[in-house]
This record gives C-alpha cells, sequence and structure tokens, in this order.
C-alpha cells in the first residue's frame, strides 16, 4: 500500500493524538487550546570529520527532518541535496563555520507543477573570510522548474549569496521560490536572490539586515566585492509584504519589485521574526526563537545579531519597533486586506461572492472601477467582472468566497487559489510518528470542506461528502481546509491531529 507523503506543520492551535473521539456543540478550532501543543522533537547529529565534506542527498518525496549537523571541525563541511519533487527538508542546522568552496544546500524541484520545503533551518554560523558558494543554491542544473518555499530559515555571514534563487532563470527555466518569516543578516552579494521568470516570487514577514557582509574571494561570481543587495530580483514580478529591510533593494534583467506594508531604512525593525531558529540545536529541535516579543531573547539575556559578532539590541531597533507596533496598531483600525477580481475576457461575464468577518468596502486597487452592478450589504459582497478588475478592501478574514466563471484572484497583493479562499481553517492528521501504524479518521464540520495538497498527501484513500471526511494516514499527513465549526473528531491509531486557523487563506 502506497505511503502517504509528508507536508508542512500547520501553525498550531490544538492537539489532539492516539484513539481520541471527540464531540463537540457549535466548538470552534480555538476550543481545543487546552489540549496541548507538541514538545521540542528529539533529533539526531551528523558530525563531519576535519576537512571533509558530508554529501546527503534528499530524494523524490523524501523528508529529512530532526537532523544537526556539525562542522565545528577544521575545514568541515557539508553539502545536502534534492531531487524529483514533493520532498520536505525540516528542522535541521547547520553548526560551524563554513569554509566555503560549494553551497551547503542544493534544492530543486524537477516537475513544473511539483513543490519542495525547507522550514526550520538554520545556517547562522556564518562562512570563512575570502572563501566562496555560501547558503543556499537553488539548483539550476537539475533543473530546478517547480516551486521551493523557504518558512523559518535562518541564513548569516554568508559569501557568494545567502539564498541564491536566480539560476533556474540564467538557464532558461521558470522555476521559482518564495520566502516566509525567515531572517538573512550579513550575506555578501545578495541576502535573498529571487528568479521569476515565469510565475511571481514573494517574500513575506521576512527581515533581511544587510550590515556586517564579508568581502569575496577572487574566483567568486564578483570578486573582491563587498557590496550585497537585501533583495535582488532577477526575471520577473517579486512581491514583498509585511517585510523589514535594511539594504538595496533592486532589480535586473526585467526584474520588479513591489511593497506592501514593508518597512525599509531607518523604519524596520531588524529583530528576527518569531519561529526563526537562532541556533543549530534550536532548529533541530524544531524550537523556533521567541522571535520579536518583549525584552531579549530566552531567559531574558539581550538578543544578539548574527554573522557579524555579538551585539546587544540597540536603542534605535527598539524604537523601530514601537514605531512598527504603532502603524500595526493604525492599520488595523481601518481595511488592511485588498481581494481584488479581475478578467481579461470582456465578452464573458465571471459573478461572485464573498463574506469577510469584519467590515468591507469598494476600493479603486489594481485600477479598479466602482459600479453599481456590485452589491455590498453589511460584510457580504456579490458583484461581476468581465473585461476589468473589482476590489475590495475589509478587515477581518474571509469567511466565504465564490467565483462562477474565469478570473483571477489577488489577495494582498498575491495570486491565490479562488478555491482556498474563505476555507480560513486547517485540520491536519499526521502519521508520520509510527511508519508501521494505519490510523483512519473522520471527523464533521459546520461549513465547507476540502481537500489541501499543500499541507499533505492527496490519494483515493480520502474521501470528503458535504461536511463529513474519512481517511486513513500511513507514515504521512493529510491536510483540509474547511470553515465554520468542528463538530465532530474520531481517531483511531497514533496519528496526532493539528487544528488551527490561519486568517483568510
Amino acid at each position: 500500500m502506497a505511503r502517504d507523503e509528508t507536508a508542512r506543520d500547520s501553525p498550531e492551535i490544538g492537539l489532539l493524538n492516539r484513539r481520541s473521539y471527540l464531540r463537540f456543540a457549535g466548538a470552534t478550532a480555538a476550543s481545543f487550546a487546552a489540549a496541548g501543543a507538541a514538545n521540542a522533537a528529539e533529533y539526531r547529529t551528523i558530525t563531519v570529520s576535519a576537512g571533509e565534506t558530508q554529501t546527503i542527498d534528499i530524494g523524490d518525496g523524501e523528508t529529512f527532518e530532526n537532523v544537526l549537523i556539525d562542522m565545528t571541525a577544521d575545514g568541515a563541511s557539508a553539502l545536502v541535496r534534492t531531487s524529483g519533487s514533493g520532498w520536505t527538508i525540516r528542522n535541521v542546522g547547520f553548526k560551524g563555520i563554513h569554509p566555503g568552496g560549494h553551497y551547503l544546500l542544493n534544492p530543486g524541484v524537477s516537475d513544473p507543477d511539483g513543490t519542495g520545503l525547507v522550514e526550520n533551518l538554520y545556517m547562522g554560523d556564518g562562512q570563512v573570510a575570502g572563501s566562496d558558494s555560501g547558503g543556499i543554491w537553488l539548483n539550476a542544473n537539475l533543473p530546478h522548474r517547480g516551486t521551493i518555499t523557504f518558512r523559518n530559515v535562518h541564513v548569516a555571514g554568508m559569501i557568494d549569496n545567502g539564498l541564491y534563487g536566480s539560476g533556474p532563470g540564467a538557464q532558461g527555466y521558470g522555476g521559482n521560490l518564495h520566502v516566509e518569516s525567515s531572517y538573512f543578516k550579513a550575506n555578501t552579494i545578495s541576502n535573498v536572490r529571487l528568479n521569476a521568470k515565469e510565475r511571481p516570487c514573494r517574500v513575506i514577514d521576512t527581515v533581511v539586515d544587510s550590515r556586517g557582509n564579508k568581502p569575496c574571494r577572487t574566483g567568486c561570481s564578483a570578486p573582491g566585492s563587498t557590496n550585497t543587495r537585501a533583495v535582488w530580483s532577477w526575471y520577473g514580478e517579486t512581491h514583498l509584504r509585511n517585510c523589514d529591510i535594511l539594504g538595496d533593494i533592486t532589480s535586473v534583467k526585467g526584474g520588479s519589485v513591489t511593497q506592501t506594508n514593508t518597512r525599509t531604512g531607518d523604519a524596520a525593525d531588524l529583530t528576527p521574526p518569531k519561529g526563526v531558529p537562532t541556533s543549530a540545536e534550536q532548529a533541530a529541535s524544531g524550537a523556533g526563537s521567541s522571535g520579536s516579543g518583549s525584552g531579549g531573547g530566552a531567559g531574558g539575556s539581550s538578543r544578539t545579531g548574527s554573522g557579524s559578532g555579538s551585539n546587544g539590541r540597540s536603542d534605535t531597533e527598539s524604537g523601530n519597533r514601537t514605531q512598527r507596533i504603532q502603524r500595526k496598531k493604525a492599520k488595523t483600525r481601518g481595511f488592511p486586506n485588498v481581494l481584488s477580481i479581475s478578467s481579461s475576457d470582456a465578452s464573458t461575464e465571471s459573478t461572485y461572492e464573498f463574506a469577510v468577518s469584519g467590515e468591507v468596502e469598494k476600493s479603486t486597487d489594481r485600477g479598479a472601477s466602482k459600479d453599481d452592478e456590485d452589491s455590498v450589504e453589511d460584510s457580504t459582497v456579490t458583484g461581476a467582472v468581465a473585461g476589468g478588475t473589482d476590489s475590495y478592501r475589509f478587515s477581518g478574514t474571509l469567511t466565504k468566497f465564490g467565483l462562477d466563471g474565469k478570473a483571477t484572484v489577488f489577495l494582498n497583493g498575491e495570486r491565490v487559489t479562488p478555491g482556498k479562499l474563505g476555507l480560513p481553517k486547517t485540520i491536519v492528521v499526521d502519521g508520520s510518528a509510527d511508519a508501521d501504524d494505519t490510523s483512519t479518521y473522520s471527523f464533521d464540520v459546520s461549513g465547507a470542506v476540502k481537500k489541501d495538497g499543500n499541507l499533505g498527501s492527496v490519494n483515493s484513500l480520502d474521501t470528503v461528502s458535504g461536511t463529513r471526511v474519512k481517511g486513513q494516514v500511513i507514515d504521512g499527513k493529510d491536510g483540509y481546509r474547511f470553515s465554520g465549526d468542528l463538530n465532530r473528531l474520531e481517531v483511531d491509531g497514533k496519528a496526532l491531529v493539528w487544528v488551527a486557523k490561519e486568517g483568510g487563506k
């Protein structure tokens, strides 16, 4: 029997485990908070001998997780490579200074419709000055044709690029990448270098601090350079949203950058985002940092910079953080979200309907018009579009979205899949802890529910019938998006269940 492919963990609100049988009367996902959260996981250590390079290959559909790679011996290093599609690299920490000569991570997705995930990764101990080939290089030679998401990644002090993602485009391939909730510091040439040759790239909730970079050696792509870009967009569109950036935001070869709620220069809060690991051990155990909360790091100590020595949090950074909080509060009082529905076919009308949990109003974002044909009543909108764009600003989250016809939908500047809108909650049934266990499950929701291949496997073992779901997991995960309440859940086996509210997508 085929095993399920693993997928990313959802932001946890609650955890339910073996042989659980629960009934709820109108309970929302938040009701599971008392069930507790997973503890930091155990991890294994790969120790590299002095002067050696450990090569680790991750194949099609495989998961490499909870590993500390010890490179503290003189000249020790590692190279992690991927092939195929549907692979996951999660909870991996590179400990020790990278001697250079090759990149630490060479990920790629060969299938144009395939995906890969790099999550909770630490390579923040820096690189030997004067060396070359730094942190991450998207494998243009695979070639990389699909999409890779980097989430909760910490890359600092690397030379010849921190995240080097433009190679596939330079060789004519359309593989792209997305960066979410990550931290880049003092990486020479560029911190985040993106390829959007055929599909836009996005950088969300990410901090980039260009200060403190080291010069490249003679043989690197820009010999002797001490220049660095914070974000460097190649070939197509890059969307920055809710980022804090100190350094140049540039483009080349037809690249472009759009910014939404992004702070730069003195306005940037350079504290690592919450959830980003600040050590190799923290990454390997799956425990993220405390992020930009009050005070310093764990235990009340001051937060230290990465890749350029230890520095306490400055008064300027504290002031920036205060400004950021004030801006967020001010934005929350208005209409912080934008939904746009666009049609390029003037001869065919596409109709839509959606609802939000807050307030909504018509807007002119993305060049939209304000038509009398579109109706806004309380928190519900109905409308039609043909050869143009309708846009709306709203507060709260989308609670319902329906589209009849062909149209392109954008949420906060990003193109989104209409079928995922209006399903703000997720449930993931995780059976990956025991490869020999088969867990069956069923649950009911009061709203709508759909299987989501980005959260777990898609196979014939699982069925969605109206508001009821039945399935089983074997050494993998199943994930669903839903609206309304989770009214009943039954699990028979060792699988864990994660329920989360993701806020509109």
